[in-house]
Formats: structure tokens, sequence, C-alpha cells
């Protein structure tokens, strides 16, 4: 399969392609086979040095920061190259992430294109500048505005569930602000990221240092960009235990953080839903489409008493129509997990369940017809209570649990207080028959994105993120944009002719 695949295999540090201090390597394995398929270049702390320095080169020395043209005119070049390559990056995302092709036509490969246009627009049509107008000042009177700028040096680490998406979801609107950028990738899907900085060193005009593309066997080297005092701006994508390490981290030298952590959202049915079609196909479909590695993925399905088991048989007949299997199949819907030490974690997870007193429904283990390859059912575990591990904690696999509420009384006060029972609050989903109804309860729950009867929310132009334990700021959108900026306010006394 390696011989087939079209990819990037070396590191991209100031303008170069290049193999890592050393030569140094390591394996890239395809979790739906469990087979090496090629290698990546294994960066270490040389390698992170050489990155910094010329990130920071970049951006105190070139016009990048400042040249607006040029940033709106290598994000086009850059776009048309990611979109020339579609087919060679699904080939990539299949083989390394195990996304099935299905995924790939969406939000593995396809739609974070679109953030380049966006953002490339977005940039081209700021208020870079905005008048305060003239005040009395205690010096007299004065002439006040603000300049946005870039922030500077931005360390951008990011995870492996969907790789392009999120290392365009950081690296576009940090480059449309003016900044440079140091992207650090998971180490189980380094060539997602290294392809991208091929396209970026052989199609664009992107100066040397202003993207620099690293990629290690070693989860932790990333902490050498956490620290260090030449990074202006760490951005984080990850599990909210290793952000709580980024955030410590990033303290020393007051760096600023953005944080995109865990979640455990819930999924919320009203008593009056009367067909559970949408419910289970939503439920059913999110799970499949990363395996449940997600972390907006609603996990939690908090159904009433009085409509319990009907909700938990429709989920659990939709669940079941979505077998794992080949990721490289037109046909199939959910591949495998990316790797074994996840997989264990799932396994761990279910026992807990079962173990604390809860029911297994559908799934539960390995598929007995898929020998090889990191592959785990469509699970869904049902009498659950919102205070075991598998409801409070990310589980991140394919994994719903079913929780009854009482509606007895005042069902969506009950339903809005679990669902608030969470350390975490990234999204979520309400259902219901009437739309205001639904509404209501989603302005109630302390979450950063929510979906109102299936309502889609995802797009290049909608901000990302979460509350309490689920992150710091947003992504994408201006939102996402504004985060990469720094305000300046000036003053000068006032013209008195």
């Amino acid at each position: 399969m390696s011989n087939s695949i079209w990819r990037e295999e070396r590191l991209l540090i100031d303008g170069q392609l290049r193999v890592a201090t050393g030569g140094a390597t390591y394996d890239n394995v395809n979790p739906a086979t469990e087979e090496v398929i090629g290698q990546a270049a294994d960066a270490g702390p040389d390698d992170i040095e050489a990155a910094i320095v010329a990130a920071r080169r970049a951006f105190d020395e070139t016009d990048w920061s400042t040249n607006l043209d040029l940033r709106v005119r290598c994000l086009s070049q850059l776009h048309h190259a990611l979109v020339e390559h579609v087919p060679e990056l699904t080939e990539i995302t299949i083989a390394e992430v195990g996304a099935t092709r299905m995924a790939c036509g969406s939000i593995q490969v396809v739609e974070p294109l679109k953030f380049l246009p966006y953002y490339a627009d977005l940039a081209a049509n700021y208020a870079w500048t905005a008048s305060l107008g003239t005040a009395d000042t205690m010096g007299g009177p004065a002439d006040r505005w603000t300049e946005a700028e870039p922030i500077g040096v931005v360390a951008a680490i990011t995870p492996w569930n969907v790789p392009t998406q999120i290392n365009l979801a950081k690296i576009v609107p940090a480059l449309a602000a003016g900044c440079t950028v140091i992207l650090k990738a998971a180490p189980d899907t380094p060539w997602s990221a290294l392809t991208l900085g091929h396209l970026i060193a052989e199609h664009t005009e992107i100066p040397p240092g202003v993207v620099n593309v690293l990629t290690s066997s070693q989860n932790d080297i990333g902490e050498l960009l956490t620290t260090d005092p030449r990074v202006d701006m760490v951005s984080f994508t990850g599990s909210t235990p290793t952000g709580k390490r980024v955030m410590a981290a990033a303290s020393a030298s007051v760096t600023k953080v953005f944080l995109e952590l865990g979640g455990k959202s819930a999924l919320v049915v009203l008593d009056d839903v009367e067909d559970f079609s949408m419910v289970a196909a939503t439920a059913a479909f999110g799970t499949a489409m990363v395996c449940g590695q997600g972390c907006a993925l609603s996990t939690r399905i908090l159904l009433p008493v009085s409509r319990y088991d009907a909700g938990v048989a429709a989920i659990a007949e939709m669940m079941a129509a979505a077998p794992p299997g080949d990721p490289d199949h037109e046909a199939t819907m959910m591949g495998p997990l990316i790797n074994a030490a996840q997989r264990e974690k799932v396994e761990r997870y279910v026992q807990s369940a079962v173990d604390a007193g809860a029911r297994i429904v559908c799934g539960g283990g390995r598929p007995a017809a898929l020998e090889s390859g990191f592959f785990f059912e469509p699970t869904l575990i049902a009498d659950v209570t919102n205070d075991m591990a598998v409801a409070q904690e990310e589980i991140f696999g394919p994994v719903l649990v079913a929780i009854a509420y009482d509606d007895s009384a005042d069902g969506d006060a009950e339903a809005t207080r679990l669902a608030n029972d969470s350390d975490f609050g990234l999204s979520g989903h309400v259902f219901s028959g009437d739309d205001d109804r639904a509404l209501a309860v989603a302005r109630r729950i302390r979450t950063g994105t929510m979906s109102i009867n299936g309502g889609v929310w995802y797009g290049a132009d909608v901000p990302f993120g979460g509350y309490k334990q689920s992150g710091i700021g947003r992504e994408m959108g201006v939102a996402g944009f504004e985060e990469y900026l720094e305000i300046k306010a000036f003053a000068r006394p006032a013209s008195t002719g």
C-alpha cells in the first residue's frame, strides 16, 4: 500500500523540506490493518529549536505580518493546491487515520478546505483600524483609534482524530492574521501534516519560516513549544488533562493559550418527540463518522423515563446498522480506532459500566469478523446513571450511554440539570416536537454549540469552543480569527485647524 500513496515524509523548516536531525524516522501504521505503511520524520529538540528560530525571524524580519495582499494571495494558492490534491489527501487520511471514504468526502478532507477562501476574504475585508473619535482627556482633546495586529509566533499542537480539519482550522486563520506558525502534528497522523507542508513549500509564495511543520514519535516533545518565551501563543486541541499541562507550562512566560479540549455532550430528548428516527440517526451517524473519536459528539443520550425503552430500542437498531469495516470501501460508515491503546481504553470503560450495573444493549467488544485492525463495535449502554465514569469521562470511542430522566413533573428542568451536570461544555443536541421548546432548553445548557432538532452548526464561519473544562477561546469564524490578533490603542492631540 505504501508505494501507491503519494505523500510527504519530510519536515518543513524555514522553507525547506528536510529530514529530521540525524535522519531519524518512525513508522506510520494503518489502524485498519495494523501494517506499517511508511515512515515519517521523527523530529527532536534540535528540529524544534530550528523551527522556533525560523518562525521568530520570519515574523520579526519579513513583511509577512504587514503584507495583507501577499497573505491573501498565498491562502488562495494553498487553497488551489489542496483542492487539486483532494484524491491524494483522501488516500492518506484513509490509510493513517482509518477514516472512511465517506468521511473524507465531508469532515475529514473536503469541508475543511472551505476555511481558506473564507479567511482570505475575511482578512481582505477586516476592519484592521477602528476610530474611537475625539475626546477630552487628561492631556486635552485627543484623536483616538485602535489597530489590530498579529500576535506573533503561534505553536499549533493538533490531535489525530480529524487532522486536516484541525490543522487547517489553526494555521489558516493564524496566517490570515499575519502570524507565523509552527505546526506540531500528532504522532499517529504525520502524513496529513507533512503533506500540507509539502504543498506550502512547492505551490505557494509563503516565505521561508512563516509555516514550519513538525512530526515526532514523542508525544511530549510539544512541551518545548509551550515553555519557550519566543512563542507568543499556543493553540492546542486535545484532551483536557493535556490541556491543563499546556496551560500550566505556558503560564511561566504568560504565553497566551487557546484550548479546545474534551467533551461529554448531551443529546436531550424531550417527552413530546413522537418519532425517534431522527434522534437515532443523529446519535448513530455522529458516532460512526469518526468511530466516536470526536470531542463534540453527543455521547450522553438523555431520555424521558416515559419514553426510555422506545428511545433505547430505536438508537440500538440504528447503531447496529452501521458496523465497522474496511474504511476504503464506499459503503463503510465506521472505520477503526486509531491504535491499540485507544481500543484498550474503550474496553476498560465498557467493562467499568457493566461492573457498575449498566447494561450493554448492542456492541460492547471487538467485531469477530475482523481479525486485524483496531476495530470496536458501535456500542450502546443503557441503565446508566449520570455519576458513572462512562457518563462523566470522555471515552473517545464508539460508545453511547443512555440515561433516563424523570419527566413526571418538570421534565425540561430535570433534563437541563443532567445535561449541565458535567465538567465539560462543548456541544449538544435537543430534540422536541416544538422548536421553541427545544430552543428554550438549549439556551439553558452551558455549552459552546447546540443543535436544535438535527440542525448542523458546523461551518467555516461558526465559532467553535467550549465552556468549563472544554476549553478557552473559539476556533473558526470571526472569533477564531481574532484569537490570533492583538489590539493596540493610539491617541494623538486633536487637530485644532
